[in-house]
């Protein structure tokens, strides 16, 4: 009988081939965090031979799990061409069923590629959920220009897959930014950050002083080091916003 604890316990010791025949069994139950899982490893070649377009098939079994993980990994698979043709507009699509289904990377992602009109190379190429979520970040050796057959084609694409859309960027960065904080802690506090980011900018809202002091103490207090540069450099204090208040009350 398939127990999660126990094949999460055989991949964490390196035990890939074990844990890989228990998450087959739950995926063949029925279990659809056992078909990502299984999945996961089918993509990474862990226990199992790399079969990147099995993968995706498993993914999609475990597409309407909560928390969108499976969908941001197959917009990644759609992204590179992994086990299925490149496509970008496919990417984009699954990209937009993770974020409403709750990933921040997803959301991230959108509201980067809605602010520079791109689907751009994003910094997480996928997540695992062995044993939680966990997001798997790119070697930034992973492709370079010369590496892209017909780079200004591929360019083009990317493009076209997706609109510069200042209203959705600043839709997507305040779901990320709404995040508890202890759910991908480095991610919630750069959702912040490019949240507060968009009253600075104007960037699908009004500039707006005071809410992004507020807001990018906020994001400096979940512990990003944008926010931390950023209050540094415009020499921003708490007490901005203290004597605002206080000069409001005397005025009433």
């Amino acid at each position: 009988m398939y127990e999660k604890s126990i094949a999460d316990l055989a991949y964490m010791k390196g035990d890939y081939e074990a844990a890989a025949q228990m998450y087959l069994e739950g995926a063949r139950d029925g279990d659809a965090l056992a078909s990502f899982n299984y999945g996961y490893c089918l993509w990474r070649g862990r226990g199992v031979a790399y079969d990147p377009k099995e993968a995706k098939s498993f993914f999609a079994f475990a597409r309407d799990l909560e928390g969108g993980e499976a969908c941001y990994n197959i917009a990644m698979l759609y992204l590179h061409g992994e086990g299925v043709a490149k496509d970008y507009v496919k990417s984009y699509e699954y990209m937009k069923i993770s974020a409403g289904q709750g990933c921040i990377e997803a959301q991230l992602y959108l509201g980067m590629a809605y602010t520079s009109g791109c689907m751009f190379e994003p910094e997480i190429v996928g997540i695992s959920m062995i044993p939680c979520h966990t997001p798997e970040y790119m070697d930034f050796n992973f492709m370079l220009e010369g590496d892209i057959p017909d780079f200004e084609l591929d360019e083009a694409l990317r493009y076209s897959a997706i609109r510069q859309d200042a209203k959705q960027a600043f839709e997507w960065f305040q779901r990320a930014a709404r995040h508890s904080t202890n759910y991908v802690e480095d991610l919630v506090a750069k959702g912040k950050y490019l949240y507060a980011r968009c009253y600075v900018d104007g960037l699908g809202t009004d500039f707006d002083r005071d809410k992004s002091v507020r807001l990018m103490l906020l994001a400096q207090k979940s512990g990003s080091p944008e926010a931390t540069a950023y209050i540094i450099e415009n020499g921003i204090t708490a007490d901005m916003l203290e004597k605002k208040e206080t000069q409001k009350l005397r005025k009433g």
